[in-house]
């Protein structure tokens, strides 16, 4: 391995990247994460991503550190979605914004110089410009983005694997039946912007309940934006992975309209990602764990459809865990539930601007909120 070229925060220069720039940063971290696809499909997905209702017109800005004086000479970049997100302190509530970070990513030829750092710097006095906290999902351990700032959230997650018939042949696709098909129906992507505003109006609602309790409690908004990006996403690869197909299923909803769930297909990591359970604060917990154990069970449907083994929920609470336990009662032999801690990947973390460090209470970190 070629040693890297030395330099120093001094040889560098921080700014707001040009397209071309940008395209350059996506090649580079594509060497590192377009596998199964081919760079120049990495690329076009990137682009894509950045044309979504989220991301566009400026919502999205990607930054880069470059050799001083050689503009092409990526150094370091990132890339950081501002998004609306709720806030509650001392019993009152707030909109305001928040920042995802991702795709933070240093050229192999100046690593291990505090080049990502240098940028993550000077990313952060961007962003406290306008915003009131910023969060990111780490896949190189703790420790690093600590140092830096940004606080762990500890997350559990519940992983629902299907187990496959012992009968079934190399050449079968498995799948598994509803065991109530007329409790749900789909859900396509032109359903979903009206469920947004319901459920933002139910968070709106909850968090203007939250008491004053001594902690800053903070929420991202789960929009119609923040969700189709997350389905444009999934569409995109499944165009480019399964010769043009795509699933139309983008989640479920009771037939009585009383809870749904969105969800997004990860065919990568051959998983079903569950960005968000909703159910309705009127009905009864039984009813709500009902709905909860017929959508899962719906997810679980759509991911073996696809051939995708399992369903991944971030944090769920104990009426969603017991929702999910009892797709596992209705189906014994069938599937697995597991619920863990997780430590190693997408960990989440987050900064309040400024870099004070909050007593603070991150409502809803569902899968939704990744970016």
């Amino acid at each position: 391995m070629a040693q890297p070229l030395a330099i120093t925060a001094a040889d560098t220069e921080f700014c707001e990247a040009t397209p071309e720039q940008r395209e350059l940063a996506w090649k580079l971290n594509g060497a590192a994460w377009a596998r199964p696809m081919s760079i120049e499909t990495y690329v076009a997905q990137e682009f894509h991503l950045s044309e979504q209702e989220l991301t566009k017109d400026g919502r999205c800005k990607y930054w880069v550190l470059h050799l001083t004086g050689y503009p092409r000479q990526v150094i370091a970049s990132c890339e950081t979605t501002r998004k609306k997100v709720l806030i509650s302190e001392n019993g009152v509530s707030r909109e305001g914004y928040g920042y995802g970070i991702a795709s933070v990513y240093t050229n192999p030829d100046y690593r291990r110089q505090g080049m990502a750092a240098t940028l993550l710097r000077r990313v952060q006095e961007a962003m406290d410009r306008d915003s009131d906290l910023s969060v990111l999902y780490s896949d190189i351990g703790r420790q690093y983005y600590s140092n830096l700032g940004w606080h762990v959230v500890p997350r559990n997650e519940l992983t629902l694997t299907y187990i496959p018939p012992a009968s079934t042949s190399d050449n079968e696709t498995p799948t598994l039946q509803h065991s109530q098909p007329g409790s749900i129906r789909y859900l396509r992507l032109e359903d979903l912007r009206t469920l947004c505003e319901v459920d933002e109006l139910h968070l709106s609602a909850r968090f203007d309940r939250i008491p004053a309790d001594g902690a800053r409690h903070v929420a991202f908004l789960p929009s119609f934006a923040q969700i189709s990006w997350q389905v444009a996403r999934a569409e995109f690869v499944a165009g480019k992975l399964l010769d043009g197909k795509a699933p139309e299923n983008v989640g479920a909803i009771t037939s009585n309209g009383r809870a749904w769930i969105y969800w997004s297909h990860d065919w990568k990591r051959k998983k079903l990602k569950i960005l968000k359970v909703v159910t309705v604060l009127e009905s009864t917990q039984q009813q709500r764990i009902y709905d909860i154990r017929v959508l899962v069970e719906a997810a679980l449907v759509e991911a073996t459809t696809w051939g995708l083994g399992t369903v991944l929920l971030w944090n769920p609470d104990e009426e969603t865990a017991m929702g999910c336990k009892a797709v596992g009662d209705v189906h014994p032999h069938d599937i697995d539930v597991v619920i863990d801690e997780n430590v190693d990947h997408s960990i989440s973390s987050l900064r309040w601007a400024g870099g004070k460090h909050k007593n603070t209470v991150w409502e809803d970190n569902y899968y939704y909120c990744w970016c």
